[in-house]
């Protein structure tokens, strides 16, 4: 068989070409840490690692959620933490017996007065908002803020429902067991009716109301910890102070004070769950990386060696074709 510089031109050709590709498919192992490119190159693989980028993917969706939803409990508990100082504050301070000055008008004013702004105060911290949500809104979410208190102190309406009156009792109830829940990934699925599972997600909302309370006790006393406190500015801004009135609101403010600490402690055990969710979460995250780098990752020593193997032997074959002989008498008899 005759062998001709041109059959040694198209075999040197296609062996460069060869190396070529090689080079080509060891670069990419470098910048991607990936063994291989393609699916055809290992179906099996290739497959696994689909269903294991189907599953980082969706970790990823719920670390975010959880995110997000850590500092949405830190804004309520942030806002519930300061109405629980100032409701501390007056069961502390504005007792029967730490008032140093019952009979003088004077100094009930003062008292009175001092009353009226940190009712005022519990007011605004009620419509704290993280972004543009209400945090104690329930699920009124980016519409007007929740509470809005009269100028005389006597009306507070929640999502504009008087939580005094006793003929919104209904409303209020149903307002107070609203719920906002978030999938975390503990497979949140859906009863006959449509609704949700509650112990297969977690629920964010947290009404305004449950916190300070509604409604009023058999005796007509409100439950509210905000009108309580303007109550009992108005007995102690009286002309004649009803000392046994004012020990009665006192009282039931006290133990409303008291329920606010559990509106505290709910926040924080939801807020511990998150985090837990979250280191979960995060050490799965961990694992699918490992399994899916067992799949088709490759060591990054080991694809730079290749690559540096790759290098020399492509430019290799380029040395041994500037050696190659040009076109000899047998090409053009051929």
């Amino acid at each position: 068989m005759r062998i001709t510089t041109n059959m040694v031109m198209r075999n040197y050709q296609n062996s460069l070409y060869d190396n070529l590709g090689g080079l080509e498919s060891a670069r990419k192992q470098v910048d991607t840490e990936m063994r291989i490119s393609s699916a055809y190159e290992d179906p099996g693989a290739a497959a696994n690692a689909a269903v294991l980028k189907s599953r980082y993917a969706r970790n990823e969706d719920y670390l975010n959620n959880l995110e997000s939803v850590e500092k949405w409990f830190d804004e309520q508990e942030s806002a519930v933490y300061q109405v629980g100082q100032i409701t501390t504050q007056i069961a502390d301070n504005y007792s029967i017996a730490a008032l140093t000055d019952t009979a003088g008008e004077t100094g009930r004013d003062t008292y009175a007065e001092q009353l009226r702004n940190l009712q005022n105060t519990m007011v605004q911290f009620l419509n704290s908002k993280f972004g543009d949500t209400f945090v104690l809104g329930g699920n009124a979410g980016t519409q007007d803020a929740p509470f809005e208190l009269s100028d005389d102190g006597k009306t507070l309406l929640y999502r504009g429902v008087d939580v005094n009156d006793p003929a919104n009792a209904a409303v209020l109830d149903r307002l107070a067991s609203e719920t906002s829940f978030v999938d975390i990934g503990y497979g949140m699925t859906f009863d006959a009716a449509g609704n949700i599972v509650p112990s297969t997600a977690l629920d964010a909302s947290l009404p305004g109301i449950t916190v300070v309370g509604y409604g009023q006790n058999a005796d007509g006393t409100s439950q509210n910890l905000v009108l309580l406190a303007g109550q009992m500015a108005e007995i102690l801004e009286a002309d004649t102070f009803d000392r046994e009135e004012y020990e009665k609101l006192w009282t039931q403010f006290k133990e409303g004070a008291d329920e606010l600490q559990d509106s505290l402690t709910k926040i924080g055990t939801k807020t511990n769950m998150v985090e837990t969710t979250i280191s979960k979460l995060e050490d799965e995250k961990i694992a699918i990386q490992d399994q899916f780098n067992n799949e088709i990752g490759i060591d990054p020593a080991l694809a730079i060696t290749n690559y540096s193997y790759a290098m020399y032997t492509y430019n290799s074959a380029l040395k041994v074709g500037t050696g190659i002989l040009g076109p000899s008498l047998l090409d053009f008899l051929a």
